[in-house]
């Protein structure tokens, strides 16, 4: 059994055999595709292989090399950043491209069960990432200010509170 480390330099050995011949490798990290499922606080994993290079951004979902998808960063429109305390995601809105990816073999109301291999158009790609300051988001950002892109800032959503006590008082002794 493959450890994560192993899987993940398996997506770079990968992605660098599949690179073009004057495309250079900026950065390369760890986040979580969550452009069709999750949220800004499924970052900390990090299942995602990314690769930043001049030209595109490379990421491989769940570390598996089936679902490898790039989007050129000539065709990225614009793009929307948001951060939920130490946790980072961007949303980079671009040309449609192809991916495959996994999805429920099954649905029946809102019940979803198995596994299936689908293609997918993707017209936007959102990453989370652990941290603001990860190589992968700083190359990401710089090479889209590089292009003239520079993500809008879009609120946070409101941290939710634990409740401090650990049970509740259901009656005193007096009664």
């Amino acid at each position: 059994m493959a450890t994560l480390k192993d899987r993940l330099d398996a997506c770079e050995e990968d992605l660098r055999a599949r690179l073009e011949p004057k495309e250079r490798v900026i950065a390369v990290g760890r986040a979580e595709d969550i452009t069709l499922r999750g949220d800004i606080d499924s970052g900390g994993a990090g299942w995602t292989f990314v690769m930043v290079t001049g030209r595109r951004l490379r990421w491989v979902p769940d570390c598996r090399l089936q679902y490898v998808t790039s989007v050129d960063l000539d065709d990225v429109t614009g793009a929307l950043d948001q951060t939920s305390a130490h946790r980072y995601a961007i949303t980079l809105h671009h040309a449609k491209t192809r991916a495959l990816r996994n999805l429920p073999a099954h649905r029946f109301l809102w019940f979803r069960w198995g596994n299936a291999d689908a293609a997918r158009t993707l017209d936007n790609t959102r990453l989370a990432f652990s941290r603001r300051d990860t190589d992968a988001a700083r190359a990401l950002r710089a090479q889209l200010a590089r292009r003239g892109i520079v993500p809008k800032s879009i609120p946070s959503p409101p941290r939710r509170r634990p409740d401090r006590r650990a049970y509740q008082l259901l009656r005193t002794e007096d009664q």
